[in-house]
């Protein structure tokens, strides 16, 4: 029979890796059944335990500690799953943004990852982001840092709330002026061709030239996409690497 100490090192190790598929890019969609996720789940975290050694844990004497290293483990786990997901989110959330400047803020659909109304604008930006991180490799980089961060802080180890806090704080506002960095482009690209438009209806109001708005912010943001979209990609996708590369 395998001893209690060993067992609950597992089962912390599992916490923390579950926290990690749940919040993660692409573990977390709605479109892998459940069963796929918990299989996966047990069989890294097997992985990443027999990697980092197999560590022990004293069992607790009380309920209260033991429920403070599940919850420590779950807090390590969230951080660095939501992390890499709010910006790869940015740019999904930069385009539906802009969709609207452009005219298509009316076209929503249900993604079937999210479970969450989006346009087509910030699907297509999303699942260009989503794919160059994988291009770049950010299943290999998660894998690693799990095994890295076993190292690190051990299982019941010590976690500081305060700098977890604050650093999660510090990626969500990076993760908004990502998004406006996303944004402004296709933003400035359909107010250009309004005002272009405009001046050219000032000067020849015969032509009835309002009639065409609709098609020129689509034509200019359409441009302004196919122009900055794949560095905009990359640029959410290496923030995501980032990630795991530095934790």
């Amino acid at each position: 029979m395998l001893p209690l100490n060993l067992i609950l090192g597992f089962v912390l190790v599992l916490t923390r890796i579950s926290a990690l598929m749940g919040t993660a890019p692409v573990l977390s969609s709605k479109s892998i059944p459940m069963r796929i996720k918990a299989t996966l789940a047990f069989a890294i975290s097997f992985l990443a335990f027999s990697a980092a050694g197999m560590p022990t844990i004293a069992v607790p004497d009380n309920f209260g500690t033991l429920a403070g290293l599940v919850l420590s483990e779950l807090a390590v786990g969230l951080a660095a799953g939501l992390s890499s997901r709010l910006v790869l989110d940015a740019a999904q959330f930069g385009g539906q943004t802009a969709s609207g400047a452009m005219g298509l803020g009316f076209g929503h659909m249900i993604n079937p990852n999210s479970g969450a109304e989006s346009t087509t604008v910030g699907e297509l930006y999303g699942a260009l982001a989503l794919g160059v991180a994988l291009t770049l490799g950010i299943h290999t980089e998660a894998i690693a840092w799990i095994v890295r961060s076993l190292k690190e802080v051990p299982p019941g180890g010590t976690v500081d709330v305060i700098t977890l806090s604050s650093a999660m704080v510090r990626q969500v506002i990076f993760a908004v002026t990502l998004a406006i960095r996303v944004a402004y482009p296709l933003f400035a690209a359909s107010l250009f061709g309004y005002a272009v438009l405009g001046l050219l209806g000032k000067a020849s109001p015969q032509l009835s030239l309002s009639n065409l708005g609709f098609g020129v912010s689509i034509m200019c943001g359409g441009g302004a996409l196919y122009l900055v979209a794949p560095e905009g990609a990359r640029v959410c996708a290496q923030a995501a690497l980032t990630i795991f590369s530095r934790s």
